[in-house]
């Protein structure tokens, strides 16, 4: 069974852990043209999805990203 990854939100969970697409490729075991797939939208084998799922929650978030990335504005007492 094939699926299709949010391309979008699949890059927020790789920025959110300061990962580029070959980070993602690597921590997961998978090829780096799957990584490319389903960055491009395109469908991955269920087992990858799983692959990548687990890989991200493994990693950790670095949690500065979120205020940088995120589209909502967060008042942190920052001024």
């Amino acid at each position: 069974m094939s699926v299709v990854v949010h391309p979008g939100r699949l890059r927020q969970e790789m920025a959110r852990r300061g990962w580029a697409a070959s980070d993602l490729a690597r921590e997961s075991r998978l090829s780096q043209a799957t990584i490319s797939g389903a960055l491009a939208g395109r469908p991955v084998a269920a087992k990858s999805l799983s692959l990548i799922a687990k890989a991200l929650s493994q990693a950790p978030v670095l949690d500065v990203v979120d205020l940088l990335i995120m589209g909502e504005r967060v008042d942190v007492g920052l001024d």
